[in-house]
């Protein structure tokens, strides 16, 4: 994950990139390597910010756990991002890294010079998590990817829009990828073999009426 370029996450997770997307990588977790990184990245936290904002809806909450709870991501950040959003699906999350929250990165100085300065407010959802920036301005709406472009040749977004941002979206997702059997996509998701498994057979019974009816 670490070789992954900061414009190709940020791409992943909606951002107009040139960058080419990691493929097999799911947004949540393009989402926890970006935490780690933008505090030294005036850009991308403005970018990552208006994305989040912008495809909230297409981010599956307990998939970001689970990143979370195997990663080293910066809490902080994450937290303060969610809260932003004001969306009530983020709340056990939210909940999750207050609770278990690391010792702070120092954000970049600039970050917090205007504010610094009185030239503008604190932000106060990074406040909350102790990390004193200046409030993020707005980011223009042509760096941050329409909805239809977004579905474009990524299988987690378009399954999420058909199936919503829940597991069954993400384990049809894997096997699209080429996951093979439930032990896989389990190991690879995280969820409960038992959802892999109802899941898996769900589809592969519809594989086989599609393939009868033809």
């Amino acid at each position: 994950m670490s070789s992954a370029s900061t414009d190709s996450l940020l791409k992943s997770v909606g951002c107009n990139m040139a960058e080419k997307v990691r493929h097999e990588l799911f947004p949540e977790e393009c989402l926890a390597e970006l935490s780690k990184r933008v505090l030294q990245d005036f850009k991308a936290l403005i970018l990552v910010n208006a994305a989040i904002k912008a495809h909230r809806s297409l981010l599956h909450p307990e998939m970001l756990l689970k990143c979370l709870i195997d990663s080293d991501a910066d809490l902080n950040v994450i937290g303060s991002l969610l809260l932003k959003t004001q969306d009530r699906r983020f709340s056990k999350v939210i909940e999750y890294c207050r609770e278990s929250r690391k010792s702070l990165t120092q954000p970049l100085r600039v970050l917090a010079l205007a504010a610094r300065i009185g030239q503008s407010a604190f932000d106060p959802a990074f406040a909350s998590f102790g990390i004193k920036i200046a409030e993020l301005p707005e980011c223009d709406k042509k760096k941050i990817t329409s909805s239809e472009r977004l579905l474009r040749g990524n299988v987690f977004f378009q399954n999420r829009v058909l199936f919503g941002s829940n597991w069954r979206a993400d384990i049809i997702s894997c096997i699209q990828l080429g996951f093979e059997n439930p032990s896989e996509i389990k190991k690879r998701l995280r969820c409960s073999y038992e959802t892999a498994h109802r899941v898996f057979s769900d589809y592969s019974l519809f594989e086989k009426a599609s393939a009868r009816a033809r």
